[in-house]
């Protein structure tokens, strides 16, 4: 060893120092510990360099809070510098690979991980899940809105990751799917064991029960108070009669007058039901000291009267067909349920001694809406008004300058096609 020369030591340092790859992984000795890095015992008698950065520390810790002088550091060799003989290593990058790696199976198999929320920006958070960054979008934050995102820095959270992109290094996490979860679990529990308290409450009800009737009975007064004004119910009409039908809905029969049938005029009931016929009905009226109630084929929650105040207004122009025609007027149907009074008078400018003269059944007219009460369901409209020809405004030749001539001269081409 001692006739070895300088120059061949050089050659075969540097020959050693060739056959280290950059990504090679080592295990090796922590000789020294300053505030900046780490400095080790590579392989082959090199010293290779952790900077601190490259070490993994959590926010604000000192390397002295984590490694002592002699222990064993696993890391990733990064860069190789030849002529200083400079080994620099990545402590970081080893454990994003590795890390990489759990966070996948995590997300392959849908399981929980708890991350520190280290940073903000308005529309999500990022946080640590050891080496790993993981970004959770602000819609995935909590299963309450989120006003601001600040308010989860410094917090652990429970996350699911929800989209692990390893080409793109995309990785999303869900703070709120894990509440759901949650929450519906709680859900679930607290029906199953409303269920069983259902459950035993009617098998307590069926012990209690004598008889058959007995039971029919109860069932019918239970149908009977559970009514609701309004409440839709499927049924089946059981008779018909001259003024509507019975609807039969689970054992208690309910009145259907020919009136609740339809918005409009119902002139034949077998038009709309039939003995037999199955019928969606509302609920319309509940008299419970007589145990009796009616109901209505027209839907009651949406009447027309009320949905075309935001339609129509006093003076606007409606198109409707003329469905009925009497002595004093028609009767025009501007959509279902709603029907306009036209009275004789304002059917023209001149004088109509009848109805049909002007009109027939079947016509589609426009016309002017001159009185409009919803709450009383009455709309009265004019023709006369709708086939008006709006006046001229001839205010601006009222005011002219001497220089532009007589009245006579300017209104000359208005009036010069009219017969003499």
């Amino acid at each position: 060893m001692e006739n070895i020369s300088m120059k061949d030591l050089l050659e075969a340092q540097e020959k050693e120092l060739s056959s280290i790859k950059v990504g090679e992984v080592i295990e090796s000795t922590i000789l020294k510990i300053t505030k900046d890095e780490v400095v080790v015992d590579v392989k082959y008698g090199f010293d290779g360099i952790v900077p601190k950065e490259e070490l993994n520390l959590e926010k604000g810790k000192s390397i002295e809070e984590y490694y002592n002088v002699g222990d064993k550091i696993k890391a990733v060799i990064t860069k190789i510098n030849q002529k200083d003989a400079i080994i620099t290593l990545s402590k970081v990058k080893l454990d994003k690979k590795e890390d990489t790696k759990e966070i996948e199976s995590l997300f392959n198999e849908k399981r929980i991980i708890t991350a520190l929320v280290h940073k903000n920006i308005e529309k999500g958070v990022f946080a640590k899940y050891k080496s790993i960054e993981i970004f959770i979008p602000i819609s995935l934050l909590d299963v309450k809105f989120v006003k601001d995102t600040k308010d989860y820095l410094d917090k652990n959270l429970e996350l699911y990751i929800v989209e692990f992109d390893k080409s793109k290094n995309k990785i999303v996490g869900s703070h709120r799917q894990v509440l759901q979860e949650r929450i519906d679990k709680e859900k679930e529990e607290r029906r199953i064991r409303i269920e069983e308290e259902k459950k035993e409450r009617l098998r307590k009800k069926k012990e209690e029960k004598e008889a058959k009737i007995a039971k029919e009975k109860k069932e019918k007064e239970d149908l009977f108070n559970s009514l609701e004004v309004g409440k839709r119910l499927e049924g089946r009409v059981t008779n018909i009669v001259d003024y509507g039908a019975f609807v039969d809905i689970g054992g208690i029969e309910g009145l259907l007058h020919k009136n609740n049938m339809s918005w409009e005029k119902v002139n034949d009931i077998s038009e709309f039901v039939s003995k037999g016929k199955e019928v969606s009905v509302y609920v319309l009226n509940i008299d419970k000291e007589n145990k009796k109630f009616s109901v209505a084929l027209k839907d009651i929650n949406n009447d027309p009267w009320e949905k075309i105040k935001e339609e129509v207004s006093l003076n606007s122009l409606v198109s409707g067909e003329v469905v009925r025609i009497i002595e004093k007027g028609a009767f025009i149907r501007i959509k279902e349920g709603i029907e306009a009074f036209l009275p004789i008078s304002e059917l023209s400018e001149e004088r109509v001694f009848k109805v049909a003269n002007v009109l027939n059944i079947g016509d589609i007219i426009n016309v002017l809406v001159i009185e409009f009460n919803p709450k009383n369901r009455r709309m009265v409209v004019s023709l006369k008004e709708a086939n008006k020809e709006p006046e001229e405004d001839y205010s601006e030749y009222l005011e002219v300058n001497e220089s532009l001539g007589s009245l006579g001269d300017l209104f000359k081409d208005k009036f010069k096609n009219l017969k003499r």
